[in-house]
């Protein structure tokens, strides 16, 4: 009760800060509040408000003391900052920038004493200690932190030049800014920001040496120029997949009356009576929309179809009978001016733009020029099929490239696996890679099988909050141990089949089963979809697939259970089907070549850097060591550390923060009680630190040194 108290006038002195309907009372309390503590007070309010609250919410506040502490420094350094500014003859433009007492206090003492630049070194230094009580600065981002200060540093040196004597304020002294990239992004979709870290935000991110200036095409040739003291973007800038196409189709009308009369000649030579209803042009082929007379049946066109192909004089012809939701069958022959798809033509459109799905792809465009985007969550796996040149590793790199663009690694890793050695080969410094390309197929085995422990891991953590599927949990976790998505993009299935058939099987069929509430999805890639490649398990378990050009009907048959893939013109021309719709449906899938690719993989290296794997063996080694304390483990003194820094013993949080297992960091957190640093696992709360850092550290060299 008393704790509720406090938070209620805590709040109330919050709001008398800012004059929100507080009364005279308020009035009296912000004039004297702000008189006497001065505007930093609002530090030390918050971190009230924010204890109380996770008192009455049950969550233990890591560390109290010492981030009690951290506030107190904080809010003095915010007093003195202020202080100095008013020194410096800049008066507050808001009641709450006034200082306070301790505030022209500590900033006359400090003056006198070190001068006006020793007085923001202290400042700065303040807050900079402050940060690292609060478990904000770490070895892992102090030397983010550190560039992000000292450009505030330099800012702050126009605000404290009257104090040096040197230029008056107001002199009209030019300092150049930060020139923003122009261009337009792929957006965030709406709450998935509340999927990042905890200092991560969609927008601009400050890189502190080099930084894009301008990307451009030219005649193939990349252009990056770098200059220092600019920013990435993130989400990704459209401009870095190169310029946009023009995707008019323009098709001799003439050609398509002709053509149009020539099909409903050829089917009354056979008996048919039909009439042309409509002709969509598609940037792959143009479908003839017939209105066959009452009487006739679907199946007699459909047998036609070589006999078109002659009479059209066409090297393909696909019949579509009938044509989903319309009376209409369609009869469609390859568009003599076919236009390529680029993947900035389908990013930039807005059914990828305005999806709302986490995990957004571009499949293409459709035969009526309509764009298709969907969710991967959705689906929830998908399994690609297509021969040598049909665009089938094209469209797995242009999923790739899509998913990455706009979630960061933190939101998203992959697992690549690729027998070939040369499809994945583009991707090896993606950031958001757990691994580098699986080439090997014993290796690639030892991938899945890790796959299969991350969701049991994962479905644990599920169970202990109470949760069903990886939104709700990252809804309830803190930033730190939000869970990833997590894409397994497999290239060449028949090689892993024909090595090791029986366990390639039962993984992906035990995850395309179970993996979707987790995070973790599929996306297998094949040459040869016969059916000892893909059996009848793997096909049950993955009903969203692709088929590209296919060498045979009973291979169409093996994808999409029905004939017609065999008929597709390649390079993109696609069949597509999920359960969500009747028949599947051709697709021109989208495009991006090997600069584009590049161009991209740097754009997202000078953004987030060089991947961090994890060593995948080595947490399969773990699973195998027992329930044994592992007072040998390397990394068991740097966890007792993170855990006594942050205040939380979460295996979770190890995980992200140590690029290890589950097993593992669960190991250690496990290790660490048994040698009596944590307390026991008690429901839902966090694990009790039994003792401080300097004893922590004594009982964990007395345990290592005992035999």
């Amino acid at each position: 009760m008393a704790v509720l108290v406090l938070l209620l006038v805590d709040l109330y002195l919050l709001a008398t800060l800012f004059l929100f309907r507080t009364g005279d009372l308020g009035q009296i309390v912000h004039f004297w509040t702000l008189e006497i503590l001065g505007g930093g007070v609002i530090v030390l309010l918050l971190f009230g408000a924010y204890s109380s609250i996770s008192w009455l919410m049950g969550y233990q506040v890591p560390s109290p003391w010492r981030q009690s502490l951290a506030s107190l420094i904080m809010y003095l350094c915010c007093a003195l900052l202020l202080g100095l500014s008013t020194l410096s003859g800049i008066e507050p433009v808001m009641d709450i920038l006034r200082p306070g007492r301790p505030g022209n206090l500590l900033a006359e003492v400090l003056l006198r004493h070190i001068g006006p630049f020793g007085a923001v070194l202290a400042g700065f230094g303040g807050m900079a200690s402050a940060m690292v009580l609060y478990g904000i600065i770490n070895r892992r981002n102090a030397a983010a932190v550190a560039s992000l200060l000292s450009g505030v540093l330099r800012s702050f040196g126009r605000l404290l030049s009257p104090l040096s004597g040197g230029h008056p304020a107001g002199t009209g002294l030019s300092q150049e800014g930060t020139k923003k990239t122009p261009g337009k992004t792929v957006p965030g979709t709406g709450s998935k920001a509340g999927r990042t870290s905890g200092s991560a935000t969609p927008g601009r991110i400050d890189i502190p040496d080099t930084i894009v200036d301008k990307i451009a095409v030219n005649n193939g040739q990349d252009l990056l120029e770098t200059t220092p003291g600019k920013a990435l973007s993130f989400p990704v800038p459209l401009e870095v997949f190169g310029e946009p196409d023009d995707f008019s189709f323009e098709v001799d009308k003439g050609l398509l009356s002709r053509q149009g009369e020539n099909i409903v000649d050829t089917l009354e030579e056979f008996g048919i009576s039909a009439e042309l209803a409509e002709t969509v042009v598609g940037p792959t082929v143009i479908q003839y929309r017939i209105q066959l007379a009452p009487g006739i049946k679907v199946s007699r066109v459909s047998s036609l179809a070589n006999d078109l192909a002659v009479s059209l004089a066409v090297p393909s012809l696909r019949v579509e009978a009938p044509i989903p939701g319309k009376t209409y069958i369609g009869i469609e022959i390859p568009n003599p001016d076919r236009k390529p798809v680029n993947i900035r033509t389908v990013l930039e459109h807005s059914s990828f733009q305005d999806s709302d799905s986490d995990l957004a792809i571009p499949v293409g465009v459709g035969v009526d020029g309509r764009h298709l985007t969907i969710g991967l969550e959705k689906m929830p796996h998908l399994l690609v099929a297509g021969t040598t040149g049909s665009g089938k590793s094209v469209f797995v790199s242009c999923c790739i490239a899509a998913l990455a663009c706009r979630m960061r690694p933190e939101e998203l890793r992959f697992l690549l696996i690729d027998p070939k050695r040369v499809e994945m080969k583009v991707f090896e410094r993606l950031p958001h890679n757990i691994t580098p390309p699986v080439v090997e197929s014993r290796q690639a085995v030892h991938a899945l099988g890790w796959a299969i422990r991350e969701m049991e891991k994962r479905y644990e953590m599920f169970a202990q909050a109470r949760v069903r599927n990886i939104k709700a949990f990252n809804a309830r976790a803190l930033p730190l141990d939000r869970l990833p998505y997590i894409i397994i993009v497999v290239d060449e299935l028949a090689d892993l089949m024909f090595t090791s058939p029986r366990e390639v099987e039962d993984y992906i069929c035990r995850l395309a089963q179970m993996a979707r509430a987790t995070g973790i999805h599929l996306v297998i890639a094949t040459q040869r979809p016969s059916v000892n490649v893909v059996t009848g398990l793997i096909k049950a378990n993955i009903p969203a697939r692709v088929a590209f050009t296919l060498p045979s009907q009973t291979d169409s048959r093996t994808i999409i259970d029905i004939s017609g893939a065999e008929r597709l013109l390649g390079s993109g021309d696609m069949l597509f089907l999920t359960p969500r719709l009747p028949k599947p449906l051709r697709i021109q899938s989208p495009w991006m070549d090997e600069p584009v690719i590049q161009r991209f993989m740097e754009y997202l290296s000078a953004l987030f850097g060089d991947p961090v794997f994890i060593d995948i063996d080595m947490q399969e080694d773990d699973e195998q060591d027992g329930g044994r304390v592992h007072l040998d483990d390397p990394l068991l003194e740097e966890a007792m550390g993170l855990i006594l820094q942050s205040g939380i013993a979460s295996a979770s949080r190890l995980q992200r923060q140590l690029r290890i297992g589950f097993t593992r960091a669960a190991r250690l957190i496990d290790t660490l009680e048994q040698v009596g640093i944590l307390g026991p696992q008690e429901g839902s709360r966090p694990r009790d630190i039994l003792v401080d850092e300097e004893e922590a550290r004594q009982i964990l060299g007395a345990s290592i040194n005992t035999p």
